[in-house]
């Protein structure tokens, strides 16, 4: 009776302890939905353009940017759009570009390799924004170099048909140059290279600080259904990672005190403990490695449906050119 009676108690005990798990769980994230005050969205986008070189600040030639229209998104390997103002968007530049760019769809039909230039003249300031498809071509670093090298001095003097020129021969270079296979036999190729588990996981890893920014934005701008899907995916992603993180840690251990325990079974004249210590770190090292996998998994698949907004998900970058001189 005393034993059943304890082994009746060790139940109750765990069911009290996963029922407020549970409502502890669901508390959390009513308070993270409701509590968190919600961000205004950036403002709305402007209508798609008719053309892909659009100059509401008459800076260019007409017939300048006509002929750049009927060649900008005819490109096997990306599609780019050029888009001048005067004055800039109401609110957050980068939100608005990416917002924007998503909303024309640029490059969807070829991988999300798409490209738009910003440019409004009276702050003199530039921005490319880069699709999801070219970032690892054209990374933020890399944007603004060409924004530098080629935007900034030409704009200064006054040379705006020349900076565009500049910037859009460079920008093909950079995804290929004219010669060069086009942007789908490239991905492909890509991909075959990547059949290795491991390179999934450099991705993963490589872009999870954009991936927190992102998340932590769509989350604050987003309702509360978008907030509890959120809530649902990194909550997932975490108890997989915490997971794997105590195996490890557990494997580690198991490890270190194995002489131990094979001394300690040796004085006691006995093997038995061995093979089963040795089982327990495999099984450790074999489950830390399932969940570095799924954890990676978790993290493109959040990235995928979290933070791409479209085909843009915010890389590019922006500069002021100097004054006209």
């Amino acid at each position: 009776m005393s034993a059943q009676s304890n082994r009746a108690a060790v139940s109750d005990r765990a069911v009290r302890i996963v029922r407020w798990s549970l409502v502890a769980l669901v508390v959390t994230v009513l308070a993270l939905v409701s509590a968190v005050p919600q961000l205004p969205p950036p403002p709305p986008s402007l209508a798609q353009p008719e053309q892909a070189f659009v100059d509401r600040a008459g800076i260019v030639k007409p017939a300048f940017a006509r002929e750049w229209a009927g060649a900008l998104l005819n490109d096997d390997r990306a599609q780019i759009v050029v888009y001048v103002d005067r004055k800039l968007p109401e609110g957050d530049l980068a939100a608005w570009a990416t917002h924007t760019a998503a909303d024309w769809k640029i490059g969807t039909a070829r991988d999300d390799t798409g490209v738009a230039i910003f440019v409004f003249t009276e702050p003199r300031l530039a921005r490319i924004e880069v699709g999801y498809g070219l970032e690892g071509v054209i990374p933020d670093a890399r944007a603004r170099q060409l924004l530098e090298a080629h935007v900034a001095p030409a704009f200064a003097r006054g040379e705006y048909e020349r900076g565009f020129d500049a910037l859009i021969f460079a920008i093909r270079k950079e995804i290929g140059g004219d010669d060069a296979e086009s942007i789908h036999q490239r991905a492909a190729e890509e991909r075959k290279a990547q059949v290795p588990w491991y390179r999934e996981i450099g991705t993963a890893v490589a872009r999870s600080p954009r991936l927190v920014s992102a998340t932590v934005q769509n989350f604050r701008e987003g309702g509360a259904g978008t907030r509890i899907v959120i809530l649902v995916f990194v909550g997932v992603g975490l108890t997989i990672a915490l997971a794997g993180l105590a195996l490890g840690a557990n494997t580690v251990w198991s490890v270190a005190t194995l002489p131990a325990k094979v001394h300690k079974t040796k004085a006691r004249g006995g093997a038995a403990s061995m093979p089963a210590a040795l089982f327990q770190i495999a099984m450790g090292v074999c489950g830390f490695f399932i969940c570095l996998t799924l954890t990676s998994l978790v993290l493109l698949a959040t990235e995928g449906m979290l933070t791409r907004k479209g085909s843009f998900s915010g890389a590019g970058a922006a500069i002021v050119w100097p004054a006209m001189h």
